[in-house]
């Protein structure tokens, strides 16, 4: 039976219907069959069929079922990690290397967007507001040496006035426009990522769970319960959702559910004093607030993490909280739609993309920057197969990676209590 998307504002405010595909059945050829039909997956489809490969893609749920039509739409360029952290750990030259690669995946968008006409709401500008004075200093510091050592002169810095004119709280110590970031209404996206795959050929297929995985001599074979995939390359593009695959780098990321309460939309006074150019903000806390206006100004407004998908409640009720410290003014206001969705995290908040073997390529671990890093990795992923392993991929399987320790059943509380701990710090604005 099809499955349905859970209930969320995105869903809700899709304008038109999208296309459904079939459960896969029987046994078939390709030269690609990619795991998964979120963002990854479906740049890795659409990359692999322009260069003129056979591509079957897979999908368990719906096309943009996970995060990628869940998340909260925002764009920016580096990585979870921070490029700085990069360029102390591999040195600047590499570091370079990354952050060019980001700022393509941000371009990206674009590109896709006006390629395959998606309408999706696409907005530019985001604001990193900090939430004391030496996260301030720290941004205004980092600004400075990126736009001398990268180049980057997309960021501006603002003061507390400034935060509190563009934002419309006056709970921040100041931040810095980068007017390279943006937003997006995801699931939009998604869907036309999937139009664009389903016009260059794909051979698409929803509620078509993968067993198991066989890499045989010549081939890699993908067996359903209600068929096979024999596929020359395979690509592993499910992020946060890996159970059931049994694959050496499944320990690597850390599934971590987030979520989004999304308010009726504001009114005309309220639109004039809140987010009046439009901007995303994401704060400096380490469970950072995220949020924007929507299409129909109505607050998309993330930030309560947890390890476990206990306590739901709780973490809804704690995301409404900071909601409502930040901007007082909306604490009247109806929450119309609230869900939560699974992240994946890596060890160094760094994608992991590379191969498992010459056949199984695999990018996950975008850790809360996937909107556009999950593009260009499934382009990275797509040149690889066609042509061979690209200088971008080499790139990222330097980075190491290290298993979560002790297992699912221990790495959740052990995260649990760091993120316990960073919280105590953001309090107290260590």
């Amino acid at each position: 039976m099809m499955r349905q998307y859970p209930d969320s504002y995105y869903v809700a405010s899709l304008n038109k219907n999208k296309l459904s595909f079939p459960a896969y059945n029987g046994e078939n050829e390709c030269d690609l069959c990619v795991i998964g039909g979120g963002f990854t997956g479906l740049s890795t489809a659409i990359e692999s069929a322009k260069k003129g490969l056979n591509v079957i893609l897979l999908e368990k749920n719906l096309i943009g079922w996970g995060a990628s039509g869940r998340n909260g739409g925002q764009i920016w360029p580096d990585v979870a990690w921070g490029i700085d952290i990069i360029e102390k750990k591999y040195g600047l030259a590499f570091a370079k290397q990354i952050w060019d690669i980001s700022l393509n995946a941000v371009k990206l968008i674009d590109q896709r967007i006006e390629e395959f006409n998606i309408d999706c709401d696409k907005k530019n500008g985001g604001i990193t507001a900090a939430t004391s004075n030496s996260k301030m200093k720290e941004y205004e510091q980092e600004a400075i040496y990126k736009s001398k050592t990268y180049g980057y002169e997309n960021l501006h810095i603002l003061d507390k006035a400034q935060v509190k004119k563009e934002i419309g709280t006056s709970l921040y110590y100041g931040g810095v426009l980068d007017r390279g970031a943006g937003h997006l209404h995801p699931l939009k996206y998604a869907i036309g990522l999937m139009n664009a795959a389903h016009n260059l050929g794909v051979k698409i297929y929803e509620d078509s769970s993968v067993e198991s995985i066989n890499e045989t001599k010549n081939s890699v074979e993908v067996i359903l319960s209600s068929g096979k995939v024999d596929a020359k390359n395979i690509a592993i593009c499910c992020n946060a959702y890996l159970e059931g695959l049994r694959m050496n780098f499944k320990n690597r990321v850390m599934p971590c559910e987030t979520y989004i309460v999304c308010t009726e939309s504001l009114s005309t006074p309220l639109q004039e004093q809140i987010l009046p150019n439009d901007y995303c903000v994401s704060d400096t806390n380490f469970d950072l607030n995220y949020y924007r206006l929507s299409e129909s100004k109505r607050m998309v407004f993330g930030g309560a993490v947890g390890y476990s998908l206990k306590n739901v409640e709780n973490l809804k009720k704690r995301t409404k909280r900071q909601l409502d410290k930040i901007f007082p003014q909306l604490s009247n206001l109806k929450i119309e739609y609230i869900w939560g969705g699974l992240i994946a995290l890596t060890m160094n908040r760094v994608p992991d993309i590379g191969m498992e073997s010459e056949k199984i390529f695999y990018a996950h671990g975008f850790s809360g920057h996937g909107v556009a890093f999950t593009g260009i990795a499934g382009k990275i992923l797509a040149e690889s197969i066609a042509n061979g392993r690209t200088e971008e991929l080499e790139l990222f399987e330097k980075i190491k990676h290290r298993n979560f320790p002790g297992g699912r059943l221990f790495r959740m509380p052990l995260l649990v209590t760091i993120s316990a701990m960073q919280r105590m710090a953001d309090i107290f604005n260590v």
